[in-house]
């Protein structure tokens, strides 16, 4: 007794036809559920796939590369590896600057981590230098982008615009949960400036420290305890004098001489270190940065909240912009996703209408498609997914591949109907006969997305999301096609009007069909050959198929970054960003710009990056891509600065969009410079790679101050009093920090007159001796100039360093990697090897895993397979299918222009659960029929001419289904037709392969496995014979 007698014994589709409320109530349910999960489940731009990542930075003010790095980097490095949960740490030590970023594995908790490493680096405080400022760890790539970026403007001093930034602004924004990081640039304090007369403190015996430890006497901040009685208890303070220009040029330095005698004192901003301009305006920005599990569309629909309370708390005259936000790429192709969705549905419709030409009939495989959609929200609340751009993907190709089963099931009740069952009677033996059929096609594609989950690191998490959403979309529809589907053909009756209808001749159409397969079937080798030539021509032109993490998107912004060498001076910097900024002002005033954020002084004060910010998909007719290609030659033209034009990328991966990153790793720096510049020559001699450089300046030309340590001695000195000497006359000195309305202003003291910028200057510096007597400088120490690196890194504890280059046209991420390695084994010396890192890296880690998901894909859907046909022979015939019908994704992925990433792989893989499910449409049928006693060959050829209307309809159901990916434009249309291309253009071939190699593997493979049905027949057998 076949699957199906079985199922129909035990009344599986007669319950539902018997009970119809029964079956509405329980379909029912299936939507309540999902509306009730609508509400409270997450939205967000991808999956939740964000590696947990913490940084640790820390700023040495006048401290060189390779101090910071033995001082702190490295003291740090060693404390940290302790921390639970680190799968990686990479650092770089520059001027003033240490950054530690860390990366923890999967799964660890992020505020846990945090905070221990907290208490590690609080520990280590003690074996830190004493002038550092406390090292801070944030929950977040020190590398990232920012996700928002704020502007202050308007008619307001600096000092206005910097209080408003760093108070009301700064707090407001530290509330949003899921911020890492509020930078504030930009911003210019007021200070109270004393610029030391230097020739009249030498007249009167005085330094400028005599003058800063008269300025410590403005502020008093003893603690004098408190009074207490019996009846109350009165808190002790010192009282501080609100503090003036006027107080400070008062204040006497000793008996004979007061500050104004020696000093000249302003409340003035303090020196720019970064400068800000939006469209050419002086501006003061804030950067927001997300911690590295933040959701980046909360935050943004947070702070857009935040920016109009504040708009309506600033002075008059004063804006609060938002340059540019993530949020609302995610928003628009979130949007954009669930139009192609409602588009799908009414596509998908219409083709089944045009099939079935019965409303009612039609109806039918409509219902299940709501049913569907909506009952797999409840699914990815229960399981924790969220609702993204992934997931939604998946909800688009399910709204074509759910009508699937109930089509199959409807079209079979048709069938019934017209053979002159009765309406009820033919629901239940048109279910019932199909049921196999539904659950090995819904468990085959379920089995495709298993293995998938098992991909380590971001791409396991996309795909098992996408995976995870399909074949619950999926599942759901078979559900719903085996209960609503029987009842609601008894209750419409679709066939009503034909049932007793005269058995009509079959059409041309059909006519046509069956001559075309009787002579494929008869001419097995030509039609085998004629695959195979299709076949290797889709390998061939597959096999130049470029691979990518993400097809390049059009996020409506990008960035443009310029580096000046490591001797750079702000103002210059300063000045080649203005000849960007005017490249950039024609695009600007005919609107093909919204707007333009300049940040100059980041990087150690050698670096500035342009924020660009393009108006609305819907109100421009050019892409991102098109416009950074228009630019990046005059960018290029820029002198002093090397310039270039980025994008960020959906996955944050870092050091994403800068074409090609690696770094040479070894034990010697020096011997690692020489070798990273021969690597560079020979890239600049290969047509793959433009432009390859160091990602840092290599070298820094400094002055080094040697103090003669015997000489110092002999003069009563040490080698501190001499670099304190030379540290307060080159950065001043911040004697106290004091109140001036209610706002806590530093005074500085500075040299004044001449600046000092010569070595020279330093050499002739006086420095009091304890006697009284000054000597120069020069009389205890020498200034020598010498090179030193400007940058040090380190990947993984193991001293690197950087190379980046952009990619030559037409060449991929993948080819540009395999090349790059061939030179490192020509060129660099033993002992050195080089480490792919950003984008490199992560294409690096997912490709050789992708490659064993497929071959596992392949092997699961086989083994499943021949569990439910019980039969090898039967498996085999449906995989035979599968590799033509990928040659033609792949194919139709050429033909197109696309590459393969991640989009393009998960449409790869599905499209192995879609072929499998025409094939078992055609296969089951066979059996069945063979099972009943006719020969193989008549078996599968009426299997064909039974199954051709239902393999046809989901085929274009689904093909058609997958149009509006196609036919997408708006915010994150790239990863939409990544998508589309492999459904649409590889299912179209594959559905031809299917039909027409499906009946000759059947006929040459069935003969070698047992008859349908014989082990159950053979128990059956024994088991009368023992009654």
């Amino acid at each position: 007794m076949s699957f199906e007698k079985r199922a129909h014994k035990a009344g599986f589709a007669d319950t539902f036809v018997a009970r119809p409320i029964f079956g509405i109530v329980l379909n029912l349910l299936i939507i309540i559920a999902g509306l009730a999960a609508l509400t409270s489940v997450d939205i967000r731009e991808m999956p939740d796939v964000d590696q947990p990542v913490l940084s640790v930075r820390t700023t040495y003010d006048g401290a060189v590369a390779s101090t910071v790095d033995t001082e702190v980097t490295q003291v740090l490095e060693d404390a940290l590896s302790a921390l639970e949960g680190m799968s990686y740490i990479e650092s770089t030590s520059s001027a003033e600057s240490s950054r530690i970023t860390i990366d923890l594995s999967d799964g660890t908790d992020v505020d846990v981590a945090a905070n221990e490493a907290r208490e590690i680096v609080s520990n280590t405080l003690r074996s830190l230098p004493d002038d550092i400022d406390d090292p801070t760890v944030s929950k977040s790539d020190s590398n990232a982008d920012a996700i928002i970026r704020l502007a202050l403007l308007g008619n307001a001093s600096f000092n206005e615009l910097t209080q408003l930034a760093e108070g009301a602004v700064y707090e407001r924004l530290s509330l949003i949960d899921g911020i890492a990081e509020v930078t504030v640039r930009g911003n210019r304090a007021n200070e109270f400036r004393v610029a030391a007369n230097l020739p009249s403190l030498l007249s009167r015996g005085l330094t400028v420290f005599d003058v800063s430890t008269a300025l410590a006497q403005l502020r008093d901040d003893t603690a004098l305890g408190s009074l207490s009685t019996d009846s109350q208890t009165l808190s002790l303070r010192v009282g501080n004098d609100e503090v003036t220009v006027d107080t400070i040029n008062q204040l006497p330095v000793n008996e004979t001489t007061r500050v104004a005698d020696v000093a000249f004192v302003q409340l003035i901003p303090e020196d720019a270190s970064v400068y800000t301009r939006v469209n050419g305006e002086t501006a003061v920005s804030l950067d927001i940065t997300r911690q590295s599990v933040g959701n980046t569309l909360e935050i943004s629909r947070d702070v857009g909240v935040a920016v109009e309370e504040l708009r309506s708390q600033l002075p008059e005259g004063v804006q609060l912009l938002v340059t540019s936000d993530d949020g609302i790429f995610i928003e628009g192709s979130i949007n954009e996703v669930v139009k192609s969705i409602l588009m799908a549905t009414v596509i998908v419709v219409a083709v089944i209408f045009l099939f079935l030409r019965s409303p009612r009939a039609t109806l039918i495989p409509a219902v299940t498609i709501p049913v569907a959609l909506i009952g797999t929200l409840a699914a990815i609340w229960l399981t924790g997914f969220s609702v993204n751009t992934i997931s939604l993907l998946a909800l688009v190709l399910a709204t074509g591949m759910v009508v699937d089963d109930a089509i199959v099931v409807i079209e079979n009740i048709v069938r019934k109907r017209k053979s002159g069952m009765g309406a009820f009677a033919a629901a239940a033996a048109g279910t019932n006969e199909v049921f196999f059929a539904v659950i090995s096609t819904t468990a085959t594609l379920a089995a495709v997305f298993i293995p998938i989950s098992f991909l380590p690191g971001q791409a396991g998490g996309v795909f098992s999301e996408f995976g995870f959403v399909l074949a619950f979309a999926v599942t759901l529809s078979s559900i719903t096609a085996l209960t609503l589907a029987p009842v609601l053909a008894a209750l419409l009756d679709p066939e009503k009007s034909q049932a007793k209808a005269v058995e009509t001749k079959p059409g041309a159409l059909a006519r046509g069909f069956d001559t075309v397969m009787d002579f494929a079937i008869r001419t097995p080798l030509l039609v085998l050959s004629v695959a195979i030539g299709f076949a290797m021509i889709a390998i061939g032109a597959a096999a130049t198929l470029p691979s990518t993490i993400t097809p390049e998107e059009d996020r409506g912004f990008f960035l443009v970054q310029a580096r000046g060498a490591s001797d750079t001076a702000i103002d210059y910097l300063d000045s080649q960003v203005v000849l960007v900024e005017e490249i950039l002002a024609p695009y600007l005033q005919s609107g093909q710009i919204a707007a333009v954020q300049s940040i100059i002084g980041i990087g150690g004060g050698t670096s500035a990056f342009i924020v660009v910010r393009l108006p609305d998909w819907a109100d421009r007719d050019f892409t991102q891509q098109e416009l950074i290609a228009q630019i990046s030659g005059q960018l290029a033209s820029v002198p002093g600065v090397q310039v270039s034009a980025r994008s960020t990328n959906s996955l944050n991966i870092r050091g994403a969009g800068g074409g090609l990153g690696l770094a040479v790793t070894g034990t010697n720096l020096a011997n690692m410079t020489d070798a990273a510049d021969s690597l560079i020559a020979a890239m600049s001699q290969d047509d793959t790679f433009l432009n390859p450089q160091l990602s840092n300046n290599s070298v820094d030309a400094q002055l080094e101050v040697s103090v003669d340590t015997a000489a110092a001695s002999d003069m009563g000195l040490d080698s501190t009093d001499v670099t304190q000497l030379v540290r307060a006359m080159v950065l001043g000195d911040v004697a106290v920090s004091v109140f001036s309305d209610d706002v806590e202003v530093d005074v500085n003291v500075l040299p004044g007159g001449p600046p000092i910028d010569d070595p020279s200057d330093i050499a002739s510096l006086s420095i009091r001796l304890p006697s009284g007597a000054y000597i120069p400088l020069s009389a205890v120490a020498s200034l020598d100039t010498v090179v030193s690196d400007a940058q040090i890194e380190r990947l993984g504890g193991a001293l690197s360093v950087a190379l980046q280059a952009n990619l030559g046209e037409g060449v991929d991420l993948s080819t540009a990697m395999d090349r790059v390695q061939e030179l490192a084994d020509e060129v660099l010396p033993d002992g050195m090897g080089i480490t792919f890192t950003g984008e490199a890296a992560t294409l690096d880690d997912t490709q050789g895993g992708m490659y064993a998901v497929f071959g596992v894909a392949l092997i699961v859907v086989l083994l499943v397979l021949a569990a439910q046909f019980e039969s090898f022979a039967s498996a085999v015939v449906i995989m035979m299918t599968v590799p033509f019908g990928l040659a033609a994704a792949l194919l139709a992925i050429s033909i197109t222009g696309g590459s393969l990433n991640y989009y393009s792989q998960i449409g790869l893989v599905m499209l192995i659960g879609v072929m499998a499910k025409n094939g078992i449409l055609i296969v089951e049928f066979a059996n069945q029929l063979r099972e009943a006693g006719e020969d193989i060959d008549t078996a599968i050829r009426n299997a064909l001419r039974l199954r051709i209307r239902p393999v046809m309809m989901t085929m274009v159901s689904t093909v058609f289904g997958g149009l509006p990916l196609i036919l997408t434009s708006g915010a994150g249309a790239e990863a939409r037709i990544a998508v589309g291309w492999v459904i649409v253009g590889g299912l179209g071939f594959a559905t031809v392969f299917t039909l027409f190699l499906t009946p000759l593997f059947y006929r040459w493979i069935a003969v070698w496995g047992t008859a349908p049905g014989a082990a159950a027949k053979r128990l059956r057998i024994e088991t009368e014979s023992l009654a």
